[in-house]
């Protein structure tokens, strides 16, 4: 898939009178159509899905955050991530819980580091928000919060990353932050690629496999937990109390600088494919 943008620019010419032997320069005035690539661009692409949730049992909002990127393209990112790694001398695994004060510019950093892929179409992160006050789980799931939990991963993988299978030849890899649960993700497969085939029309299962990681064997997970620690961290009003992390509340607000927003507390725009905030409304 394309998408293009017009800029305007001046073309020289340097025209030559055929017999006065004399030159003179043109200044014409041309519009073209640059090209730009989106994220999704051709036959046979393979995309990682990499998702993380935080269950804020003390919190009216609950998080889901996933970060999707070409296979192609898997290696840039991870490049990029272990470069910021060996750059600010941090090994051990990332997470929103431990932005302190030490620590905020070399997250800052990270941050920055996000948005530099991101701007290079290769790499996006999507996060929803469920409102828990409004959750019956009694009445929709028999009081099963697990069956719960996995039909809310259903609708945010479903809703968020099956768009990206934009033909039958593009294919899905999710890995899922490990935990402890009876409830088995190969039926969460089945579950999702029979959604993604009704809702955007596939013939074929576009999601290869869904398979649990551990966060701290993956960078790409680890920025996803803290992209989405900043956005529940607004959206439960965790700045606004009396005992917040300075550190915490300043890059949520320098996350929400970068995307040209006051907070993280509101979705974004529809389109805005890079850094996606969704609320669900059943």
């Amino acid at each position: 898939m394309w998408r293009g943008y017009e800029i305007d620019f001046f073309l020289f010419l340097y025209v030559t009178h055929p017999h006065e032997g004399y030159g003179k320069m043109l200044q014409i005035p041309t519009r073209v159509l640059l090209k730009r690539r989106n994220f999704a661009m051709s036959n046979g692409d393979l995309f990682h899905v990499y998702c993380d949730e935080s269950r804020q049992t003390k919190h009216r909002y609950m998080m889901f955050g996933g970060i999707i990127v070409l296979r192609t393209n898997l290696l840039r990112v991870q490049t990029a991530l272990q470069n910021w790694r060996d750059e600010n001398k941090i090994h051990a695994e990332l997470k929103w819980t431990k932005v302190s004060k030490g620590k905020l510019e070399e997250y800052k950093r990270l941050v920055d580091v996000f948005f530099s892929v991101a701007d290079e179409k290769i790499i996006a992160f999507k996060s929803v928000v469920f409102d828990t006050s409004q959750i019956d789980y009694k009445k929709h799931f028999g009081g099963d919060k697990e069956l719960g939990f996995y039909t809310f991963m259903y609708e945010f993988l479903q809703q968020k990353f099956g768009k990206y299978a934009v033909s039958d030849e593009h294919k899905l890899l999710v890995f899922l932050d490990e935990r402890s649960s009876s409830y088995s993700l190969s039926e969460l497969k089945s579950t999702l690629n029979e959604g993604i085939r009704k809702h955007y029309g596939r013939k074929v299962d576009v999601v290869r496999n869904i398979e649990p990681i551990s966060s701290h064997k993956s960078d790409i997970l680890q920025l996803a937990d803290v992209l989405m620690g900043a956005v529940g961290y607004h959206y439960n009003d965790c700045h606004q109390q009396s005992n917040a992390s300075a550190a915490k509340k300043e890059l949520a607000d320098y996350i929400a600088g970068k995307l040209s927003l006051g907070e993280l507390a509101q979705e974004t725009l529809q389109g805005k494919e890079d850094f996606e905030i969704w609320q669900y409304h059943k």
